[in-house]
């Protein structure tokens, strides 16, 4: 028995990128609710130094000044795009364990790629995931991490 940890890469920025690919390659960040704080950065709002939880208020300037797009939190759109990609990843196995909304355990049958579950949640949902596979959950959840740390962000 296999275990995968499938993580969406910077979920909420990632899932406003599909319907703005010409964000690709920019900053973004999206704000927690009511637009207290930050929730949500792409790698190239990393890069600036913006941190997660950082205080909009405190960094709106920076963020302007820096040409980071913004978003406030959009929780329906994220939902509908959490079960696109747990769909696709029920085409895989039916022992999915939803953790949150952008990350699931999955039993992972042999002969299965992760490679191929990766290529495909993209392909079809347009999000970016890292998957992590070990012989259990905690084994998965490190190997993920592992993953999210290399060259291309898993």
């Amino acid at each position: 028995m296999r275990f995968a940890l499938v993580d969406c890469n910077n979920f909420y920025v990632s899932c406003e990128r599909v319907f703005r690919p010409e964000l690709n390659g920019r900053p973004v960040v999206v704000l927690s609710n009511n637009d207290g704080c930050v929730i949500s950065r792409s790698q190239e709002a990393r890069a600036l130094g913006i941190e997660m939880a950082a205080p909009y208020f405190q960094i709106r300037d920076v963020l302007k000044q820096a040409g980071v797009t913004v978003f406030s939190s959009n929780y329906a759109l994220y939902g509908d795009m959490s079960s696109r990609v747990m769909s696709v990843l029920g085409e895989y196995t039916p022992e999915i364990d939803v953790y949150s909304i952008d990350e699931a355990f999955l039993e992972l049958p042999d002969g299965v790629d992760p490679a191929a579950i990766r290529q495909d949640v993209l392909r079809q949902t347009g999000i970016p995931v890292s998957i992590g596979v070990g012989p259990t959950r905690t084994l998965a959840k490190i190997a993920n991490r592992r993953a999210k740390a290399g060259p291309a962000g898993g």
